[in-house]
Formats: structure tokens, C-alpha cells, sequence
């Protein structure tokens, strides 16, 4: 009913305009065939007949009308045709822009309604576009400043990347000929010491400075190679830690010596304690007992080998099996220091400047039960 009240409309807009020029065409051609037979009439009139013209009119009208009337006929046909095609493509495209099947009631809306709402939902569609489109662009905008900013810090990273490896090179040569020149001067410092013109030169005190001064120099040069040589810290390097940690106390006044001792064993699962002087190590001995006493024996107040001899005192006080092992750290470890180390209980020594294996080679050594064998 939609469909014809629409082609209906069509026809009256579309069709009858350009069918009165047909209709007036055709008959213009009658009435030009009847001037004619009339004009024979006249100028002939024996051989003119009426009724002859009269039925070649009258063919001639039924051949148009029927002409006519067959051209209407097919093109009523196209046209509804065409109206259906139109109205399921419309239907399409008004599927597609709702995104859910049309309501029925649109079907009763004429065609103007129709592709009026089309072009708006449309235009509508459009205007979304070009929105999207504008906050795309403006998307883009932004992300290329961010990579530009991006690329500007990654720049000033890799400059600041060359400068640390510039600046680390630099302290890794300063490093190197601050050891270079420590060697030396660590060895014309013992050569001093062990020499008979000191002794009877200088005296007691003079000799207790030079050592002092030698301790010192071998901490610095403890603390250079440690700083030198890389330490892995990866899971891979890592021994096994043991079920039962063994407890270690090292007693030191240099601060950076207690830091990099400590972190050596800790990494290989100790149970590390510091101390800065002797006093501070024998209050740690009443909180608990230790496996191993890493003891320096250069210390204001109370030094390594004082500590010692009232470690082994309080010990015996005590009445106890337990005994921990005493290591002293130092610098001199001639003959009469190590004489002196035994008489105050003092079970081995460790050379300073000493490397990072050394020192776990000797916690290997005496604490075999708490370390697992193999390369520290």
C-alpha cells in the first residue's frame, strides 16, 4: 500500500509532466491528418472520400493511443521496479547507520521523510567521522611531541651515559696508579721497619707510629683492590646457603674495611656482626658466642691483641666447650707479631691488603661445615 501510495505520487510528479507533451504530440499528428485530408478534398474532390480518410484517422489515433498506452504501461513497470530497489537500499543503509533492524513504523513514512532522515543520520555519521578524526590527529600530535621529548632525554642519556664511562675510566687509571704507588711505599715502609737503624734510632714510640701508619696504608690498599675487582652478584654465583649459619664477628675501626668484609660473607650465607673496637667486640661475646672473630689489630683504646687475651679470658670464665676462632688482621706479620698473636689465643692471621678469596679461603678453611666447596 506504501509502495503504490509512493509510486502514485511519482507517477503525478515525474510521469505526467513529461507525458502531456506525448499526448499534445499525438495530437498535433491527428490534426495535421486531417488538415491534409481535407486540403485532398478540396483540391481533388472526385477522388476524395470520407469515410476512407475517416478510418485512416481513426488507425492512426488507436496506433498512437496504443503506443502510448504500451510506453505507460512499461514504464509504470521500470518505475516500481526501480521504487522497490531504492526503498530496500534504503533500508540497508538505514540497518546499517542504526545498528539494529528499522522499526516498522518507518515503513509507513513517505520517501522525502524517508531520505530526509537518511541524510540526516548521514550527516550525523559524518560529523562523528570528522571528530574522530580530529582527536586521531591530535593523538598523533601529542604522541610525535612525546617521542620528540623521548628522543631528546634518550640523547641526553647516552651523553651522560659517555661521561660515566669517560669519568669511570679516569678513576679506574686513578685507581690503578693510586696501587701502583701504594706497592712501593708499603714495602719501603716494611723495609723500615725490619731494619736496625730504626731500632736503635727511634724508639718504642716512633716504632708503634710507623706501624700504625703501615696498617693504615695496607686498609687503603685493601679497600683499592676491592674496589678494582668486580664481584658477580648474579643467582648463578650464589653458594648454597647453608641450614645452620655460621656466626662471624669482625671487629674493625675502618668503616669501608667492616663494608666490603661483610658483604663478601654475607654472600656466602654468614651470619655477619661488626664491631669498631675492641670494647664493642667484647660486649657482642656476652650477647652470644661466634664461630670466627675476624680481629684487627690496630685500634684506638683497646687494640686486636688486648681484645684477644680477654676474649680467651672470658671464655675460661665462662667454663664453656665452645671456643671461637680468632683471626687477627694486620699489616705486620713478621715473626714477632705472630709470636705475639699465638701468646694472646689468637688462632691464624690474615695479611692485609687482602683479596676477597683470600678471605673466604680462610672461612673455608676454618668454618669447612658452613661454606659448600668451590670458588667463592
Amino acid at each position: 500500500m506504501q509502495d503504490d501510495t509512493c509510486l502514485n505520487r511519482l507517477w503525478s510528479s515525474l510521469v505526467w509532466p513529461i507525458l502531456w507533451p506525448v499526448l499534445l504530440a499525438q495530437a498535433a499528428l491527428v490534426v495535421l491528418c486531417l488538415a491534409v485530408g481535407a486540403t485532398l478534398w478540396l483540391l481533388v474532390p472526385s477522388h476524395a472520400s470520407w469515410s476512407a480518410t475517416f478510418w485512416l484517422l481513426l488507425a492512426l489515433l488507436l496506433g498512437s493511443s496504443l503506443n502510448v498506452a504500451v510506453f505507460l504501461t512499461l514504464l509504470r513497470q521500470r518505475l516500481g521496479g526501480i521504487q522497490r530497489d531504492l526503498n530496500d537500499a534504503l533500508i540497508d543503509i538505514e540497518t546499517w547507520l542504526s545498528g539494529q533492524h528499522r522499526p516498522q513504523a518507518g515503513d509507513e513514512l513517505p520517501l522525502p521523510q524517508r531520505l530526509k532522515a537518511l541524510s540526516v543520520a548521514c550527516e550525523a555519521l559524518v560529523e562523528g567521522w570528522r571528530r574522530e578524526l580530529e582527536e586521531s590527529r591530535a593523538a598523533e600530535r601529542r604522541l610525535a611531541s612525546d617521542l620528540q621529548d623521548h628522543r631528546g632525554q634518550l640523547e641526553r642519556l647516552e651523553a651522560g651515559r659517555a661521561r660515566a664511562r669517560e669519568e669511570s675510566r679516569l678513576k679506574s687509571d686513578y685507581l690503578s696508579h693510586l696501587q701502583q704507588s701504594l706497592g712501593p711505599l708499603m714495602s719501603s715502609l716494611a723495609e723500615a721497619l725490619d731494619s736496625d737503624a730504626l731500632r736503635q734510632c727511634g724508639g718504642e714510640h716512633d716504632h708503634a707510629i710507623l706501624l700504625a701508619l703501615r696498617e693504615r696504608l695496607a686498609d687503603a690498599v685493601v679497600l683499592l683492590e676491592n674496589l678494582g675487582e668486580s664481584i658477580d652478584t648474579s643467582d648463578a654465583s650464589m653458594p648454597p646457603v647453608p641450614s645452620v649459619k655460621g656466626r662471624v664477628l669482625i671487629v674493625d675501626d675502618g668503616p669501608v674495611n667492616l663494608t666490603l668484609a661483610r658483604q663478601v660473607l654475607e654472600r656466602q650465607g654468614l651470619e655477619v656482626e661488626t664491631a669498631t673496637s675492641g670494647e664493642e667486640a667484647l660486649s657482642r661475646l656476652e650477647a652470644g658466642y661466634f664461630d670466627l672473630v675476624l680481629m684487627d689489630i690496630f685500634m684506638p683504646g683497646m687494640d686486636g691483641v688486648e681484645a684477644s687475651r680477654h676474649w680467651r679470658e672470658r671464655e675460661a670464665d665462662a667454663a664453656t666447650s665452645q671456643r671461637s676462632i680468632l683471626v687477627a688482621l694486620t699489616a705486620n706479620a713478621g715473626d714477632e707479631d705472630r709470636q705475639r698473636f699465638r701468646q694472646a689465643g689468637m688462632d691464624d692471621y690474615l695479611a692485609k691488603p687482602y683479596r676477597p678469596q683470600a678471605l673466604v679461603d680462610l672461612v673455608r678453611r676454618w668454618l669447612p661445615a658452613f661454606l659448600e666447596p668451590g670458588p667463592a
